[in-house]
């Protein structure tokens, strides 16, 4: 009995009960009794009712299932079965290769469980109005409990997919320890670790929905034709959520304050940090006041570039070169080379030529 309890989710084949509505005396199944009061109408209109939670509960796992990590993982997967494709023959005797044989069969049980499309054929026949008052369709029980036995499926699934991936992890590291086909190591072992750190998520999300729709199992109407799970079947009433890495890398990584020893400082190491201070020499206040500072304005149009070069020009040929000589310290060949760079862009591109020879002044003079 016990096996048969755990084992319902990994069917093959499991046997998909009808999908059928019954009619019922208000969809919302027990919200708030009391709904002619004002306090719990009001209370009603901002706290989403058990129906609807279900409703948006499936809604959202299924916008998740859609965005790019999921499409990163299907690539991922793919991308794995032909890299075990590519080396079947020639890595068929390899501990490490077979439990990426392993992964991938596992990756393909996922694939085939399609629980997206179980999912969508359940939100369908959820009604559209949920209130007390009114009367409407809901789906049987033995519908709800296949949707949450496909996703214990799909939480196990990405368990024994984290664990064929630490166990061929754990086998191509030491190879490439050694060297040993670098190309293909490298490619695979991180093939795996995206795949380990997506099924993760994947399944922390899948935990997430089935803690929320397991608490509304009993609230759906059951019918006695079509029960779906046997007497000494019974569902977990809830599933652990899968910790990422780096919180786990956190909690292992905390600090011991007790623990930690006390420095042990000898002679010599204090010697050699006793080696004095530095101190700065503050310049005297007639060399802060010769001291002229460049101004980037000047540089602003085409016109106060070509007045500068030749400013600096004439000033250049000066022997020495006066204080107000910003250019002086630049070579004489970069300096000609900037001019001609400048000269040989402005016809085409002004506002370019001029953005060069600017950038080209500043990161010289400052």
């Amino acid at each position: 009995m016990a096996s048969e309890n755990v084992c319902i989710w990994n069917e093959f084949e499991l046997k998909k009960p009808p999908l059928v509505t019954i009619e019922v005396e208000h969809t919302e199944f027990g919200g708030f009794p009391n709904s002619t009061t004002k306090q719990t109408t009001l209370i009603s209109i901002f706290i989403q009712s058990p129906a609807q939670n279900v409703f948006v509960s499936i809604n959202k796992f299924l916008q998740q299932l859609s965005n790019r990590e999921s499409k990163d993982f299907n690539e991922t997967a793919a991308l794995i079965g032909r890299l075990m494709a590519r080396r079947k023959n020639s890595f068929r005797n390899m501990p490490g290769f077979r439990s990426v044989c392993k992964l991938n069969a596992a990756l393909c049980r996922l694939l085939r469980l399609d629980l997206a499309r179980d999912l969508e054929q359940f939100r369908g026949v959820l009604p559209d109005v949920y209130d007390e008052e009114l009367s409407g369709e809901l789906p049987t029980r033995s519908s709800f409990e296949f949707v949450l036995v496909r996703l214990l499926g799909f939480y196990h699934l990405h368990e024994r997919i984290r664990e064929c991936c630490l166990t061929a992890a754990s086998y191509f590291t030491k190879l490439l320890r050694n060297n040993y086909f670098m190309d293909f190591t490298t490619l695979l072992i991180a093939a795996i670790a995206k795949i380990h750190k997506l099924s993760a998520g994947q399944a922390s999300l899948s935990a997430n929905l089935y803690n929320h729709l397991r608490i509304h199992c009993e609230k759906f109407p059951q019918v006695e034709k079509h029960i779906f799970l046997k007497e000494h079947q019974e569902l977990p009433a809830k599933l652990e959520r899968i910790k990422s890495s780096q919180n786990q890398e956190e909690e292992e990584t905390t600090p011991s304050v007790l623990l930690r020893p006390k420095e042990v400082i000898t002679r010599m190491e204090k010697a050699k940090s006793d080696v004095g201070t530095v101190i700065a020499r503050k310049e005297s206040p007639a060399q802060v006041s010769t001291k002229t500072e460049f101004n980037e304005n000047v540089l602003a149009t085409v016109e106060d570039a070509q007045k500068f070069i030749a400013r600096e020009t004439t000033a250049r040929k000066q022997q020495p070169p006066p204080e107000n000589c910003f250019t002086k310290k630049i070579p004489k060949h970069e300096w000609l080379a900037a001019q001609t760079l400048f000269h040989k862009k402005l016809p085409k591109d002004p506002a370019k030529a001029l953005s060069i020879f600017r950038k080209y002044i500043l990161s010289k003079i400052k």
